[in-house]
């Protein structure tokens, strides 16, 4: 019996060590869990942040690029500094219905466009500024030609692909 009792109170003794030992497992488990928590929170939030204030894309704009068939060459009076101009354009648009009423009155619009630039000073084409200026001209011109064979229809930009004076 005295054996016994040794044998009991070794069992008994032996059982606190394991539980202790479960407990600081137990105990190390969710220290891990909530640290691995807390971590993973500091780098998800973040981003869940970016995209819900990141601004939406902006919508894709295409721009179609028209060139006009014959170039513009324009005589002007022999008194004049420049004699002759010759000059390419082309026309920028959102849309190819735009270009293909820029097409479809491509004769009216040439001869527009044949007037107001013989109507121009020759010593102001020779500068920066009095081409911009014509440029800013031919661009309201056609815009006006535009708006009055198909509202709203509109060009973006008119460009001079060629500019030669003599």
């Amino acid at each position: 019996m005295a054996q016994a009792k040794q044998e009991g109170e070794v069992k008994k003794s032996s059982k606190k060590p394991l539980i202790i030992l479960v407990l600081a497992i137990i105990f190390s488990l969710a220290v891990g869990a909530g640290g691995m928590f807390f971590y993973m929170k500091q780098i998800i939030m973040p981003r869940e942040i970016e995209a819900v204030c990141a601004e939406p894309p902006l919508p894709v704009v295409t721009t179609i690029y028209t060139e006009l068939s014959k170039p513009l060459i324009v005589n002007f009076p022999q008194g004049s500094s420049i004699r002759l101009v010759k000059m390419t354009l082309a026309m920028a648009a959102e849309n190819e219905a735009t270009i293909a009423i820029l097409k479809k009155n491509e004769p009216m619009l040439l001869n527009n466009l044949l007037m107001l630039i013989s109507a121009q000073n020759t010593d102001s084409l020779k500068t920066h500024d009095g081409k911009v200026a014509l440029r800013n001209a031919i661009f309201d011109d056609v815009t006006a030609t535009l708006e009055k064979t198909s509202p709203g229809a509109e060009i973006k930009e008119v460009f001079f692909t060629s500019f030669i004076m003599q």
